[in-house]
């Protein structure tokens, strides 16, 4: 039997784990890449059992050779990100905690590396597979050279492996000896090769079939239009680019010759586990210090790749078709202690650490038709499940219940009131993570890899799989959140979030999933005559760009937009991006400010059209049949704890502008109602007070001062006898704001229309005013760098990335997010504690409801005769929720039919 070898592509790998586990990170190192990376490497150790691994490492692009044949070989790369490339002597560290060869050698890629260990070995009759992301490397395959193309494979496999021609042609479209003339026609722009002009595959591929190589292709280049496709001006590039691609086909060769010493022994390898022991300590591995057995150093490779498996691996499972089967899953219950739960639209997953079951729901499903909000549960038969049994099942099951979007299933009609952890919420407390995956946190918090959907079944709809096959899928997620509980939990409780958790954000949840369900009443026909409004404006503006330009063109094309304002006009480019000169908002701006007309009539024409698309032809066609809209309101959708809203996004409708309020309008109160509107008053500047403890700000809100004056008149030097303009007010308002969000000079100047210089002064002022606050934002700052995130009044995290970046600018963004977050998040977390306070008083009150929250606004809907026995108790909730010691929470109540009445 052949021995086996699998060689690393570094880079390929790290990249990938980079992007995959952005938020993973230690007080003092980011990890998510090395983390990644091991996770990786235990599944290809599954996966190949290989006798022999080597590790190939790229090495700077100016130190290559291919760089002195052409210099701007990969030049449009941007650098590696600071973070991954903090990580790679962890990930060397790694290697060598198991024993496995690394490579790098000046002058040559990793393909290089790579594509001579694999001749060589293969030349010792030794199996290889050559695990990377390059589809180049396809061209070393032979008898026994394989490449195995990370995140590519199908049908359940993690790999697409090359084996031989076939492959290659299926995946490129020619065999392995074209790749290089393949290349050398088409070019290959992530690594900056650029090829021949206009000559893509399909143009490319028959001309090889045809002619062989580059050679060939020239030798015949008269003849190339016998070829469909191939015109005069396709073979007039061929022509002039000729060198470019002979040059470009070299580039594309990989080296096999590169100068290594190394022999089979030195490929050999296995785990130190005293040294990954010890590493795994330091970064903060602890699931996977438990999952691989390292606390006992007895174990081995193989013992320890099959204790990570072990979510995967075949278990118990029952399939709940009808009453019968689940009074036998409900006996199996009787004595566990902790179940979780997870639904989707196909169908809901549960298990216990002793097995797995699967409730389907659509095909003949054991719930009848899918369970939503909007449509009404119809059993199948008098035997089938109804949602009722699931829903009494975990009314009287006294142990502990965890899931993962435990609103969604709220939503869909399955009440869990004793639910003990939602995982995404504990998992995003932990980790900033803003993406709603339940793979995350699993694969993170476990070090299992969990069956990737495309990988295992392809395009194929999940509600078309077999349900026993669906559920074992679905299942393995179920088990999993059972796997990582333990270490979340132990992670909450260290950080000192589990509070938050079980007082803020689990309470959060009913409310939320009310929220939505209730939802918003619009009038239609309002929202259709102001379409028809916009409609007519958007022409107005269109004609007058098209008379502007003296011609009709496509104002959506940046393409065209730009041959427009910068050839024909001949108006000064402002900016230039990969693709030609820039069009964007900031360019027209300053076109405008320069008299330009027509970037002014573009500006206007960009804003009415996205608010026509966006809102008032999209909202009414997510309405249901009663006109309400339901909104989703995401509890992780922000870093900084501030709930977001999607389907439709409720929260990003302009407040101020005309535009804005004609949206609101078309929002309106149910029969006999009316909405109520309360919001903070100038919160996150209270906040700020609070924190600071900047006496001035203090004084400005105990004696309920307009903070924005007293600035304004600090700021302009203005005597106590001179009134405070509203213009120089305007200002200082924007200069109030702009230090909570960490505004510099240079944005400042930008956002009012004034020299830098003068923006430092005003900023310079501020601080002199108020200089407790530059004292607190550097504490923020001083505190981040120290511990890579940031703590909120109440103690919500947030990771804070680049906030000890040797880039300034990536450094000055990391610190005005962190005094942001400190701020932004403390305002959100009272908005919250609020609401479960509002909860508590009107889950049992009739005739009153939340609807909204945007923010630092609450809108309710309550019918008019009712108004006035809420309202008084809504704001001294609303004042009272939260009191800080020395700055009042001022509220601000507003009563109409429409929601932009309430503001």
């Amino acid at each position: 039997m052949k021995k086996k070898a699998v060689l690393l592509d570094v880079s390929a790998i790290m990249y990938r784990a980079y992007f995959a586990n952005m938020n993973f990170r230690t007080k003092t190192e980011p990890t998510g890449a090395i983390y990644g990376f091991i996770n990786t490497l235990m599944s290809i150790i599954k996966e190949f059992a290989p006798d022999y691994i080597g590790a190939a490492f790229d090495v700077k692009r100016a130190s290559l050779k291919r760089s002195e044949l052409y210099s701007d070989y990969k030049a449009q790369r941007e650098a590696a990100p600071e973070d991954l490339i903090l990580q790679i002597p962890r990930i060397e560290e790694l290697l060598d905690c198991y024993n496995i060869s690394r490579f790098k050698i000046d002058g040559y890629e990793a393909d290089d590396v790579l594509g001579t260990l694999a001749k060589n070995l293969s030349a010792q009759g030794v199996e290889v597979y050559v695990v990377t992301g390059d589809k180049d490397l396809s061209q070393i395959i032979d008898s026994n050279i394989n490449v195995a193309l990370l995140g590519k494979g199908e049908g359940g496999e993690r790999f697409k492996i090359i084996r031989d021609d076939e492959d290659v042609i299926n995946y490129l479209g020619v065999p392995s000896h074209k790749i290089p003339d393949l290349f050398g026609l088409i070019g290959d722009s992530s690594d900056g090769i650029p090829g021949v002009r206009k000559i893509g595959p399909k143009k490319a591929i028959p001309m090889l079939e045809k002619y062989g190589d580059l050679e060939g292709i020239y030798e015949n280049i008269d003849s190339l239009t016998e070829i469909p496709g191939i015109g005069k001006a396709l073979i007039a590039n061929l022509k002039e680019d000729r060198d470019i691609a002979f040059m470009s086909r070299e580039l594309a060769i990989i080296c096999q010759d590169v100068p290594l010493e190394f022999n089979l022994e030195s490929l050999t390898y296995g785990i130190d586990n005293e040294k990954l022991y010890e590493l795994f300590k330091v970064l903060e591995f602890k699931a996977l210090i438990k999952k691989m057995g390292l606390e006992s150093t007895e174990d081995s490779v193989e013992e320890s790749s099959e204790k990570i498996q072990r979510v995967s691996q075949e278990r118990n499972f029952k399939l709940l078709e009808n009453k019968e089967d689940f009074k036998s899953f409900k006996s199996e219950m009787k004595e566990k202690n902790l179940i979780s739960i997870y639904y989707t639209e196909n169908g809901v997953a549960m298990s216990s650490y002793d097995g797995d079951y699967y409730y389907p729901l659509k095909n003949d499903s054991v719930l009848g038709e899918n369970i939503s909000l909007f449509t009404e549960f119809v059993p199948k038969s008098d035997n089938s499940l109804k949602i009722e049994d699931i829903n009494e099942f975990f009314n009287s099951f006294n142990g502990e219940v965890i899931t993962y979007n435990l609103k969604n299933l709220l939503n869909n009609g399955i009440k869990i009131d004793k639910c003990e952890m939602d995982l995404m919420l504990a998992y995003h407390l932990i980790s900033s993570q803003t993406k709603e995956s339940i793979d995350i946190p699993i694969e993170q918090l476990t070090g299992v890899q969990l069956d990737n959907y495309v990988e295992k079944f392809g395009k194929e709809k999940p509600e078309n799989l077999a349900k026993e096959e669906l559920g074992k899928y679905l299942c393995q997620r179920t088990m999993g959140l059972l796997e990582c509980y333990d270490s979340l939990k132990e992670e909450l409780e260290s950080k000192n979030l589990m509070g938050i958790l079980k007082e803020v954000e689990m309470p959060l949840i009913s409310i939320l999933s009310a929220m939505e369900i209730k939802g918003i009443k619009i009038d239609p026909d309002y929202f259709s005559k102001y379409g028809e409004e916009l409609a007519l404006a958007i022409e107005k503006l269109q004609k007058e760009i098209y008379r502007e330009a003296d011609e009709e063109f496509n104002i959506n094309s940046p393409k065209q937009l730009g041959e427009i304002l910068f050839f024909k006009l001949n108006l000064p480019p402002v900016k230039k991006t990969k693709t030609g000169l820039s069009t964007d908002e900031e360019v027209l701006e300053k076109l405008k400010a320069d008299g330009a007309s027509i970037a002014k009539y573009i500006l206007e024409y960009r804003k009415l059209t996205k608010l026509k698309n966006t809102y008032v032809d999209a909202i009414p066609k997510l309405r249901d049949k009663d006109d309400r809209i339901h909104t989703t309101f995401n509890q992780i959708g922000t870093t900084t704890g501030r709930l977001s809203s999607s389907d439709p996004n409720l929260q990003n409708i302009p407040v101020k502008s005309d535009e804005g309020i004609k949206i609101r309008q078309g929002f309106v109160a149910g029969k006999d109602s009316v909405l109520m509107g309360i919001d903070y008053s100038q919160i996150e500047l209270r906040v700020l007070a609070q924190m600071c403890k900047d006496e001035n700000l203090r004084s400005a809100y105990q004696n309920n001062m307009d903070l924005h004056s007293l600035t304004a008149r600090r700021i302009f030097e203005l005597g106590d006898d001179e009134e405070v303009s509203r213009e120089q007010r305007t200002i200082a308002k924007t200069i109030n704001f702009s230090i909570i969000y960490g505004k510099t000079a240079f944005g400042l100047a930008k956002e009012l229309g004034i020299n830098q210089k003068e923006a430092g002064e005003y900023i310079d002022r501020y601080f002199n005013q108020y200089p407790k606050v530059k004292e607190f934002e550097r504490g923020i700052i001083e505190f981040t760098e120290k511990n890579g995130y940031t703590e909120t009044y109440f103690g919500r995290r947030r990771i804070i990335e680049g906030i000890n970046s040797k880039n300034k600018n990536i450094r000055n963004q990391a610190e005005r997010m962190a005094v942001n977050s400190v701020i932004q998040g403390t305002a959100a977390e009272i908005i919250k504690k609020v609401m479960i306070e509002l909860y508590r008083y009107l889950k049992d009150k009739e005739g009153i409801s939340l609807l909204l929250q945007v923010h630092d606004e609450l809108i309710f809907e309550i019918e008019k005769d009712k108004v006035e026995t809420y309202r008084e108790e809504i704001e001294r909730i609303m004042r009272t929720t939260v009191k800080f010691d020395s700055v009042p929470l001022e509220i601000n109540t507003n009563i109409g039919v429409n929601w932009a009445e309430t503001k």
